[in-house]
């Protein structure tokens, strides 16, 4: 199994882990791979004055526990068009599902706007 990380859950590993649950803790503990995305890197990096983070020693963190850089492909931008009903909210979210999907990968989230689309490749980290 191949898992992408939303920003929301590969930033609770870091600083929050008791927010991801069971089942989720489980995959990543059996997971082939697990990807993070130069998006996460980038949306870490906006809010780094506001929560008090640093962004390159999370990226070193997420580094350091073997999680591999998923780069961002032309493929993928084409198949964010997919997901229509998120061009008008975050732009990273489309492009962190179209990653995931294009790549064939499990999407781990706790986002309930991208949850309540019900793609199958797309799970909820909280349980």
């Amino acid at each position: 199994m191949r898992l992408l990380l939303d920003t929301n859950v590969l930033t609770w590993i870091h600083q929050k882990p008791n927010r991801i649950g069971k089942a989720t803790k489980s995959k990543l503990s059996t997971a082939h791979t697990i990807y993070f995305s130069p998006l996460s890197v980038f949306e870490w990096s906006q809010k780094d004055d506001d929560l008090q983070v640093n962004t390159k020693k999370l990226v070193e963190a997420t580094r350091s526990l073997d999680f591999l850089e998923l780069p961002l492909t032309v493929e993928a931008v084409m198949e964010a068009n997919r997901f229509g009903s998120l061009r008008q909210s975050d732009p990273l979210d489309l492009l962190l599902m179209a990653q995931a999907a294009s790549e064939r990968m499990e999407f781990l989230t706790s986002d309930m706007r991208i949850l309540s689309l019900g793609f199958d490749f797309v799970s909820d980290s909280t349980l």
